[in-house]
């Protein structure tokens, strides 16, 4: 496990080297050709020396048979040997003086536990030599500011040097939207394959990139996250300095899952549980390549849009309609054009135009009149963002039309006069070539080549994360130390409700009792019905075995239940260790929530709350977080849930006191996690709601099989 802190220093000498040394290079192998090719045709300013176990040519130029024979420093060395000589190389190199080493070779902890047992052995040489890795099972970076491209695969062509960052753990799929960035003119500051993370992951390079002025917006490609906790850090972090992280996470089910496995040989936890934390710390989720970069090159572009809306524009009704779909799935608002806008806008459109967004211009617009409208409604200060979908951008000369060449033109003009943050997208994912991209140097504007659909969808996160980030420079508020409470261990409900009490978490009066006539008698001081549960450590599911009884009336009925569910348990669970019978009050006619705590592999000790009692195996509506959690992020947890609206009052019961809710939550957190580490789980089910009465019902504790 990777316990080094962070250190953007190291990443920078990985990143801008002052030479490297290509390991392995040989003529055969496509890897060293491609390698050499890059950093040539990058037109790297370092030296580059070839090395190879022969001293062969290699493209015609001379070789060393190793980095001890140069008698020049070497900074970053990339190894591209076989499996058996990586050592040997690593030590080499390391002798000559490099700071980093680039490991492209496969076969570590992604073949199994012989290959984990290989990767720790080279990880704690690398430490010892003093040498920071990146890989193996990686195709290396590609640094497009600094024009040093140490990458062992074609580069497509890149315009645009600054914009988008894309780190990502597969090296193919780096490759992938490398290509696709090249195709849909998307600028690129840096793409890193970060492989098996050996040494260097991901949180490494997302740290050095929140400070990076080349890159405005972070895409990452992951599978696992090594250092979970650090990773939070960073990406709080990276939301206080207004900088979007996007990412495409793998393994969002079961098969998916095993296959992150198999790929880089790491643990893949609770895709739910991801949903959390991006929900938690502002990281805007995609679900496929175009839908991450398409993201990403949106919020390159927009940084922190003001509160607001979008306008819709398109000569196309066809268009319009489905746009207007798109927008609403997608939970983004079209507000509605305001009194002001609308006297205007029929001097600018066709007579033929109705006004209403999406604004269907028609096809009789005219160029002239594009440019008035873009200006006109960009007035509205309730629009954050405005989308023209229009022509796709000629790829030829031949492809230009006059009125192609005025529409575009007109366009260009009001969207840099405005101040509202403005695009153009093509109908469908369009290609740009070099000929659109001198185009679009003549007409300075934002276009999406992503299509409509996919620009909709970016606009629609761009305004979710800027909500985000409002919500997290509003509410700073740090989360107090937790108290430890380890020497107590609650077993039954009677314990954990004993303990949920200690804490100040409301809990429901209840009474232990031994006999039916000591039930009798503490339902007389409750002087309400009452329920009676059996108390055993052995028990977690009390309904399954018959072990409840509700609404009990007088003394008949509660000396009837007692005698019958005694026996009732006593055949369902003859081995169970009994306490006794549990005495409460019954409560009705309010909300019953579910509020617990697991432990995912990754993320550590994560609070669910969502719609409780029997219900919650089957509606599964919940919101999860990792804890610890204040009152305001309880608040948007609750603003998550489908069944939100039943706090708000239903069918004559009364709202609840959603203030007072958000604060029991946190509290209750924060009493889980006292009872430390080897609680795997602790479930709340229900916590009972009505109005400003909260009371915990039911308490479930699970341990750590193997704690003491």
């Amino acid at each position: 496990m990777n316990t080094k802190p962070l250190n953007p220093n190291s990443v920078k000498a990985l990143l801008q080297p002052t030479s490297v040394a290509l390991i392995g290079a040989s003529d055969r192998s496509r890897w060293s050709s491609l390698a050499l090719q890059n950093l040539k045709q990058g037109s790297y300013a370092g030296p580059v020396h070839l090395i190879n176990a022969n001293g062969s040519l290699v493209q015609g130029q001379a070789t060393a048979k190793r980095c001890a024979e140069l008698n020049k420093p070497v900074d970053l060395g990339l190894i591209m040997v076989p499996y058996e000589s990586v050592t040997p190389c690593l030590i080499d190199v390391a002798q000559a003086g490099a700071r980093t080493a680039i490991i492209l070779t496969s076969g570590f902890a992604e073949m199994g536990k012989a290959g984990v047992i290989a990767q720790l052995e080279l990880a704690k040489t690398a430490e010892h030599l003093g040498v920071r890795l990146l890989g193996p099972n990686c195709l290396g970076f590609i640094n497009f500011v600094h024009q040093a491209h140490v990458w062992t695969t074609p580069i497509a062509k890149q315009v645009h040097h600054k914009g988008v960052a894309i780190v990502s753990q597969s090296g193919a799929t780096a490759l992938f939207l490398n290509d696709l960035a090249s195709k849909q003119s998307v600028g690129l500051s840096y793409v890193v394959s970060t492989g098996n993370e050996i040494d260097f992951d991901i949180t490494d390079f997302v740290d050095y990139l929140i400070d990076d002025e080349s890159t405005q917006c972070i895409a990452l490609f992951a599978e696992t996250f090594r250092r979970p906790d650090l990773f939070i850090q960073v990406a709080q972090r990276a939301m206080r300095a207004g900088k979007p992280i996007v990412i495409l996470k793998a393994g969002a089910g079961e098969v998916s899952a095993k296959s992150a496995m198999a790929h880089t040989g790491s643990l893949v936890g609770d895709d739910r549980v991801f949903d959390g934390v991006c929900q938690q710390y502002g990281l805007i989720r995609t679900y496929s390549l175009d839908e991450l970069l398409a993201t990403a090159h949106v919020m390159s572009q927009t940084g922190v849009l003001s509160d607001g809306g979008l306008c819709m524009i398109s000569n196309s009704g066809g268009v319009c309609e489905i746009a207007a779909d798109t927008a609403e799935k997608a939970g983004m608002s079209l507000p509605e054009f305001e009194a002001s806008i609308q006297q205007q806008l029929p001097s600018c459109l066709p007579s033929i135009a109705t006004i209403h967004n999406p604004l269907d211009l028609t096809g009789a617009v005219t160029p002239a009149q594009c440019e008035s409208i873009i200006e006109c409604v960009a007035q509205q200060k309730n629009f954050a963002a405005i989308l023209i979908a229009w022509y796709e951008l000629p790829n030829e000369v031949s492809q230009l039309t006059e009125r192609t060449e005025q529409s575009y033109l007109h366009i260009s003009n009001a969207m840099n006069r405005i101040d509202t943050v403005a695009f153009v997208t093509c109908y469908t994912p369009a290609q740009v070539s070099d000929y659109t991209e001198s185009l679009l140097e003549q007409w300075p504007l934002r276009y999406l080549a992503c299509g409509v659909d996919r620009s909709l969808g970016a606009l629609a996160k761009a305004m979710w994360w800027s909500g985000q980030y409002r919500h997290h420079q509003k509410n700073q508020t740090k989360v107090t130390a937790i108290k430890s409470y380890p020497g107590v261990r609650p077993q039954s409900e009677y314990q954990a409700l004993s303990y949920l009490a200690t804490q100040g978490v409301p809990t429901i009066p209840i009474r232990l009792v031994q006999s039916a006539d000591e039930a009798v008698a503490h339902a007389r001081t409750l002087n309400v019905s009452v329920v009676l549960k059996i108390a055993s450590p052995d028990i977690a599911h009390k309904t399954e075995v018959g072990g409840v009884c509700l609404n009990l009336k007088n003394e008949k009925e509660i000396v009837d239940a007692y005698a019958s569910m005694i026996q009732r348990v006593w055949v369902a669970c003859p081995q169970a260790k009994l306490e006794g019978v549990l005495v409460a009050p019954m409560r009705d006619s309010g909300v019953e929530l579910l509020v617990a705590m697991t432990r995912d592999l990754q993320w550590g000790p994560v609070i669910l709350v969502g719609l409780g009692g029997v219900w919650v195996e089957i509606l599964k509506d919940v919101a999860m977080r990792v804890l610890p959690v204040n009152a305001q992020e309880v608040g948007r947890m609750l603003a998550q849930l489908k069944g939100q609206a039943l706090l708000n009052g239903f069918r004559g019961t009364p709202a609840v006191d959603e203030k007072k809710l958000c604060q029991v939550i946190s509290h209750l957190g924060d009493a889980m996690l006292s009872l430390g580490d080897e609680l795997e789980t602790m479930e709340i089910n229900p916590l009972w709601v009505r109005g400003d009465q909260i009371e915990a019902l039911d308490a479930l504790c699970v341990w750590n099989e193997n704690s003491k």
